[in-house]
């Protein structure tokens, strides 16, 4: 578990959501916070009528799954977040630590065919494919929010599969995101501003 860990009594899903809700706020600009709830490992991992897709059976984490939080936030846009929190070791105690973050944001373009990250470019329909692969910028951003691998310490590295996709919904067209929260200087990062920060480039791509 990288840079984002709870112990002790803190160590509660509860304690955990409280945190990503504060997280997001200060990350976003927000003057309160997103709306959060705590689901149960055993479950989908999101409530109904979410956009996001179900939790994966496999994380590709080497650690077992203790809850998920789910945020539901409607500014600076629409988004919502799923966080899997996993089950380890800090030293001798008992710790909760971060998984994969999975961000859905809708986008005010339309598309009619799925378009997704294979490899370092976009394949899928022709027409949002060509634009989007002409963008090095763009691609730059993609590549940097949806890692392959992390290595939170040099005796464990995370094979985590990568999703980038651009999914057309009966709400209109989707972005679905995984990636993995960065450590920084004073704590640790959701990465939810760069997130939303790609859904304004991928829009000014497709138009």
């Amino acid at each position: 578990m990288a840079g984002a860990t709870w112990t002790g009594r803190h160590g509660t899903l509860d304690a955990v959501a409280d945190d990503i809700a504060r997280t997001l706020g200060r990350e976003l600009g927000l003057a309160g916070t997103p709306a959060t709830m705590t689901l149960p490992p055993e479950s989908a991992g999101v409530p109904a009528g979410s956009l996001l897709p179900p939790r994966e059976r496999f994380s590709g984490i080497p650690a077992p799954t203790h809850g998920f939080i789910y945020a539901d936030g409607q500014q600076p846009r629409p988004f919502e977040l799923r966080v899997s929190i996993m089950s380890g070791r800090n030293g001798f105690r008992r710790a909760l630590g971060m998984g994969t973050l999975v961000y859905a944001v809708p986008l005010t373009t339309s598309g009619s065919a799925r378009v997704a990250l294979r490899g370092a470019v976009f394949q899928g329909d022709p027409r949002a494919m060509d634009r989007l692969n002409a963008d090095k910028a763009l691609l730059d951003k993609v590549n940097a929010l949806a890692p392959a691998a992390a290595a939170p310490s040099g005796i464990h590295r995370w094979e985590v599969e990568r999703m980038v996709a651009l999914e057309p919904m009966s709400q209109g067209t989707v972005l679905m995101l995984r990636t993995l929260h960065r450590v920084t200087p004073s704590g640790w990062t959701l990465r939810s501003g760069a997130v939303l920060e790609l859904a304004a480039h991928l829009e000014a791509a497709l138009r």
